[in-house]
């Protein structure tokens, strides 16, 4: 068993082998046919529908309801067409009780373009019959169902297109059936047929947002988790990556002389910042910031240490480093200043490094 906790602090426990994690939420369990055949470990089959070049096709009173159980939150994705639509068509897609309790979708009717978000639930129908999801004969597309714990989330849209994620089609958010649930594909009625690509279905250990089935959810404020990533400003400040980081150079700058580095100004948050600075020569080097937002203050001063006290040539023989410090005075500049204190004249390089809080 593998532990873990997730995003609400709850601790849970999976198989070791199962995924992580899909369509937001930790995966407990899962159904998955690209129908190279007809699978009967995986399905109790009704009639006799077809397999033929990894599709499956459903005619009038012919169905496949899987032996494996889901129970809320769950989710099914299924990429699906219908051959044709006729007056007294009824296929379905979706989740299926035994006692005749369902979320499903129905293609029902002539009218090609159109599907039913059905629910039923302690004998109670609540369907949204007609509706027109840009559904067209031989043409796929990618069917899905979420149960959540409070709510309901029907979703139809193109696959493999060049456009966003359409809105979800229908939520409903109350008269939810319980499971346990089996996934049916069905033929009750009609003369055309239901071909199916792929279905794939999911037992979700946490409830996954509207916004986690990639569809497009307007005004709909989403938590985030940030992971091994600093805090993050508002989507209207200037932000900086996870790391910034920038350079002054000083080169031939003679023994005794100063030279003064260019305003740095990483961003309008609070900022964890370190310098780092190399030289050629003995130099002693200041960090300062404008904590008024106007005048310069020395905010860390150093010495350099001899890295090689022994002779050994090296390029950059002297440094400095400061400690890591939190600069609270937000979007207003830090430079550094360098002396040159050796004998001659050197080269001296100050990298000043910021990430945010």
């Amino acid at each position: 068993m593998l532990r873990f906790t997730d995003l609400m602090g709850r601790m849970q426990a999976v198989r070791g082998d199962a995924p992580l994690p899909v369509a937001g939420g930790q995966v407990l369990a899962w159904l998955s046919d690209d129908f190279a055949l007809l699978d009967t470990a995986r399905w109790t089959v009704s009639g006799s529908p077809s397999v033929a070049s990894s599709e499956l096709t459903v005619g009038s009173s012919q169905s496949l309801l899987s032996v494996q159980t889901f129970h809320a939150p769950c989710l099914l994705e299924a990429v699906i067409t219908m051959t044709a639509r006729a007056a007294g068509d009824d296929f379905r897609i979706g989740f299926y009780r035994d006692d005749n309790n369902l979320v499903e979708w129905a293609a029902t009717g002539a009218t090609a373009a159109n599907m039913d978000a059905l629910m039923r639930a302690g004998g109670v129908d609540n369907h949204q019959t007609g509706m027109d999801v840009g559904a067209a004969n031989n043409s796929y597309r990618l069917a899905s169902i979420y149960i959540g714990l409070g709510e309901v989330i029907w979703s139809y849209r193109p696959v493999n297109a060049l456009l966003g994620h359409g809105q979800p089609r229908r939520i409903v958010e109350h008269g939810i059936p319980d499971g346990p649930f089996r996934v049916r594909l069905a033929g009750l009625a009609g003369t055309s047929q239901l071909r199916v690509h792929r279905v794939t279905a999911y037992q979700l250990a946490d409830v996954v947002l509207p916004g986690a089935l990639g569809h497009m959810v307007e005004s709909l404020a989403v938590p985030v988790r940030l992971v091994n990533t600093p805090f993050a400003a508002q989507a209207s400040t200037t932000t900086l990556n996870s790391l910034s980081s920038s350079t002054d150079t000083f080169s031939a700058l003679a023994a005794g002389s100063t030279a003064l580095g260019s305003t740095r100004t990483f961003s309008t948050e609070q900022l964890h910042v370190q310098a780092y600075v190399h030289g050629d020569q003995p130099f002693t080097v200041w960090l300062e910031g404008q904590t008024d937002g106007t005048n310069w203050q020395v905010i860390w001063m150093a010495n350099s240490t001899d890295a090689n006290p022994e002779g050994t040539p090296l390029p950059a023989r002297y440094y400095a480093v400061s400690p890591i410090f939190q600069w609270i005075a937000g979007h207003r500049g830090l430079r550094a200043r360098v002396k040159n204190t050796g004998t001659a004249s050197g080269t001296f390089r100050v990298t000043i490094g910021a990430t945010m809080l």
